[in-house]
């Protein structure tokens, strides 16, 4: 049954949650607003998702937008051009001020995908995602949050006793106050080290294929495979003494400066305290959504490795 309807609707496709792609943030084609009755600001680069069980993303505002603004209720649009591919209506948990304005924490109360037809939408979502672990709904939500290119960045903490280094797509960095914002599962045993110490480093997916980068997922944060048998080099960071891999082309050390349990993830607001070039031009890896990829420019890169 199910091969039937993927042959009538995606032949000439594989079928998954989202592809991978490798980008410079210069080559995302696509846009992204909060929208209140006629207001439409551009959030492209000042919002993340935050948490995925609620669903939850964080949006930060310069002081100068939030005059006149009720944060109360309010609606993301996902676009590529002029096209709207993917709505969030959202509802305010809370607003964290900042130094140049504040970041809105938001639970997503529903969502509206636009792309390709509607039937297409009820084939992938009814039927070829269909799992047990993620409802129709859920699906329908992923697809919207990933209408947006989400860049897969590495995260490594160490201390005397323990080291873990590990990738997640689920952050956010604001250049407008140099922060970075993270959403860690709550059940990751580096979380709470993270948290004690306050202090992360942060790297980009320059030179390294998507499988390494799984793999990296996939070994436990309890007993982290040792450092010596990575199949990468892995060096120090310069403030922190933090590991860092070889295949980054750039890495920030960030200091948590506030923290927020959302729910299965733990929101971690972090200030940039050190950003380290190791060579210019590098890129990173992003996770595209099935339709938005559908539609998009982006080369998939699965199955290269």
């Amino acid at each position: 049954m199910n091969l039937s309807i993927k042959n009538l609707f995606f032949k000439h496709t594989d079928v998954k949650t989202f592809f991978i792609t490798r980008l410079s943030e210069n080559r995302v084609e696509e846009k992204v607003f909060l929208k209140k009755d006629d207001l439409l600001i551009d959030i492209t680069g000042t919002h993340s998702m935050i948490c995925l069980d609620p669903f939850c993303v964080a949006v930060w505002l310069p002081k100068d937008k939030m005059n006149g603004f009720d944060k109360k209720k309010a609606r993301v649009q996902f676009k590529k051009n002029t096209q709207t591919t993917a709505e969030l209506n959202i509802g305010l948990i809370e607003a964290i001020p900042t130094d140049n304005g504040a970041l809105l924490l938001y639970k997503i109360e529903s969502v509206i995908n636009h792309q390709l037809n509607i039937l297409h939408r009820l084939a992938l979502f009814a039927w070829l995602l269909r799992s047990k672990k993620n409802t129709y709904e859920s699906r329908k939500v992923i697809s919207a949050l990933y209408s947006y290119p989400r860049k897969i960045i590495i995260v490594s903490y160490s201390d005397e006793h323990y080291y873990n280094i590990f990738p997640m797509d689920i952050q956010g960095y604001i250049a407008e106050e140099d922060m970075y914002i993270l959403g860690l599962r709550t059940t990751n045993i580096t979380l709470n080290k993270i948290l004690e110490a306050k202090k992360v480093v942060i790297s980009d997916t320059d030179a390294i294929d998507i499988n390494t980068i799984y793999n990296l997922g996939k070994h436990s944060s309890t007993s982290p495979t040792k450092m010596e048998e990575m199949p990468f080099a892995v060096n120090r960071s310069e403030l922190f003494g933090f590991p860092v891999p070889g295949f980054a082309g750039s890495y920030k050390e960030v200091e948590i400066i506030d923290h927020r349990k959302m729910g299965y993830h733990m929101l971690l607001v972090g200030k940039v305290v050190n950003l380290k070039v190791l060579r210019k031009d590098s890129t990173s890896l992003y996770h595209v959504g099935f339709l938005q990829f559908q539609e998009s420019n982006y080369q998939s890169i699965d199955g290269l490795y």
